[in-house]
C-alpha cells in the first residue's frame, strides 16, 4: 500500500529542532486557553480551499483570444486587470512578504524573448466575481521552466518558492493570504496535470489544450479523446477508542522524530470511502473499525508530481477492536494516545512560530540572502525536556481532525466528535 503521510515531511523539517520554552504567562494558562489564543484557525476553510477566483465567471475562450492578441500585438494597451502567475519547476513566483508574484504583460513580454510561446501555454484560473463581463479581468498561470530568460528577468524582491514552504509561511488566520494560497495550489495542480497529460492514453498522439487549459484533447483526428484533470481521492482518518477516550496515531520511518499523525490511504476501484477507511485501518494496524463519520475535505496539490490533484477526505472512525498489530512495511509504529496527551502535543507545538520561520525563509530567498544555518526549530515543554510528540500543523487536514477531537467544545466545523456512545447510523457521509 502506498505511503502518504511522508509527503508532509519536507515542511515538517522546516521547524522542528531547537530549544524553546513556553513563557511564564503561557504556562499559567490551561491547555484549552492556550490553544484558543494561539491557534484560532477557521476550520470552515482548509489550506488550498476557498479559492476566491471564479473559474466559471466570464468566457475563458474570449479571455484567451484577448490574451493572445495582447501577446502578439506590441502596440496593444496594457490591462491592469490581466495578471499572470509564473511557475518554474512547480514553484510559484512569490514576493519577499509571501504574497503571490503576479506580473503584468509588460514584464511577461520581457520573459518571452527567445521563448517558444503561444497563448495555449497559459492556464486560465478565473476572474474576480464582480467583473464577469470583462475579458481582460482574467488571472492566468504559465509554466516558464524552459524559458531561458525567466530567472534573469524576475522582478526585484520576487523569487520562485516551493509551494510547501509557501504553505507553511502563509498566515493561517489571514483569509486573503489563505485565498492566495488556494489560487497557487489550483494553478500548480493544473500545470502539473498538463505536464503529465502531454500524450493521449488511448492512441499515444500528442494532446492539445482546450478551453483555455481547462481540458485537453487528442490531436489525432480519428481519436479526438477529451481529457480532463483526474482527481485522486485519499481517505485520512482519526481512529477513536470512545470507551477509553483515546485516539490512534501512527508514525512512519520517514517522519521527523516525535511526529505522529493520522492513518491515510488511497481508495481502490469499486470501493466506497467508508470501506477504504475500514480496509486501510485494518491493513496497517489490525484495528477493526465500525462507524465512520465524515469530517471535511481538503485539496492537496503538494503531493507527488505524479498525482497533482489529490483530494484528502477526512473521517472520524470508531474502533470495534483495540489490539494493535502494526504492518511494519507501512508504519514504524502506531499507538493509542489519551486526549490529554494529544492536547499537550497541540499545546506545546507553537505552529505560529513555524509560520514565522518559514516566512523569514521566503523573505531571505527573495532578497537573495543565502542562509548559513538551518532554518529548523524545535519545541520543548516547560521543564526544558523535548515534548514527547507533536502532530502536523494547521496546513494539514490531519491537524484539524486531531484538534477537533482533542477540543470538541471548540469545534467550529459543525461535526460532533462523540467520546461516548454516539447516536446515528453507520456513516454521515
Amino acid at each position: 500500500m502506498v505511503k502518504l503521510i511522508h509527503h508532509l515531511l519536507p515542511v515538517s523539517k522546516l521547524f522542528f529542532k531547537s530549544s524553546y520554552k513556553l513563557p511564564p504567562l503561557t504556562r499559567a494558562r490551561t491547555f484549552s486557553q492556550f490553544y484558543t489564543t494561539t491557534m484560532s484557525v477557521n476550520l470552515q476553510t482548509h489550506a488550498f480551499a476557498g479559492n476566491p477566483l471564479r473559474s466559471k465567471a466570464g468566457d475563458p475562450k474570449a479571455a484567451l483570444e484577448s490574451l493572445k492578441t495582447r501577446i502578439s500585438d506590441s502596440g496593444a494597451a496594457l490591462s491592469p486587470n490581466l495578471k499572470v502567475l509564473p511557475f518554474r519547476n512547480g514553484k510559484p513566483l512569490a514576493s519577499s512578504t509571501g504574497k503571490l508574484g503576479w506580473i503584468g504583460l509588460e514584464d511577461l513580454k520581457g520573459m518571452l524573448v527567445g521563448a517558444d510561446l503561444s497563448g495555449d501555454s497559459f492556464v486560465y484560473l478565473g476572474s474576480r466575481a464582480d467583473r464577469d463581463d470583462d475579458d481582460d479581468d482574467a488571472y492566468w498561470a504559465v509554466d516558464v521552466s524552459g524559458w531561458e530568460r525567466a530567472s534573469v528577468l524576475v522582478p526585484e524582491r520576487l523569487c520562485f518558492v516551493e509551494l510547501r514552504t509557501l504553505m507553511v509561511a502563509t498566515d493561517w488566520v489571514d483569509s486573503a493570504a489563505m485565498g492566495n494560497l488556494a489560487i497557487a495550489g489550483h494553478a500548480r495542480a493544473l500545470l502539473e496535470w498538463h505536464n503529465l497529460s502531454r500524450f493521449c492514453g488511448h492512441c499515444g498522439e500528442k494532446t492539445v489544450p482546450m478551453e483555455a487549459g481547462r481540458r485537453k484533447e487528442c490531436s489525432n483526428e480519428s481519436c479526438k479523446k477529451r481529457i480532463y484533470p483526474r482527481i485522486d481521492p485519499v481517505v485520512i482518518m482519526l481512529v477513536i477508542d470512545r470507551e477509553n477516550d483515546r485516539a490512534l496515531l501512527s508514525k512512519q520511518s520517514r517522519f521527523v522524530p516525535r511526529m505522529w499523525s493520522c492513518l491515510a490511504g488511497f481508495i481502490e476501484p469499486g470501493e466506497s470511502l467508508e470501506e477504504a477507511v475500514r480496509r486501510e485501518t485494518w491493513e496497517e494496524t489490525g484495528i477493526e473499525v465500525g462507524e465512520v463519520v465524515y469530517h471535511s475535505s481538503q485539496p492537496w496539490p503538494v503531493g507527488p508530481n505524479s498525482m497533482p490533484c489529490q483530494l484528502m477526505v477526512g473521517f472520524f472512525a470508531y474502533a470495534k477492536s483495540l489490539e494493535i498489530n502494526v504492518d511494519k512495511e507501512e508504519l514504524e509504529d502506531a499507538r493509542w494516545h489519551s486526549r490529554e496527551d494529544v492536547r499537550k502535543a497541540l499545546t506545546f507545538a507553537e505552529y505560529k512560530k513555524a509560520q514565522k520561520t518559514a516566512a523569514a525563509k521566503v523573505e531571505q530567498m527573495c532578497k537573495g540572502v543565502e542562509k548559513t544555518h538551518s532554518l529548523t526549530t524545535d519545541f520543548n515543554v516547560e521543564s526544558g525536556e523535548l515534548a514527547p510528540m507533536f502532530v502536523p500543523g494547521p496546513f494539514a487536514i490531519a491537524h484539524h481532525l486531531i484538534s477537533s477531537w482533542a477540543f470538541p467544545d471548540q469545534n467550529v466545523n459543525g461535526v460532533e466528535c462523540h467520546s461516548k456512545h454516539p447516536s446515528g447510523s453507520v456513516s454521515n457521509l
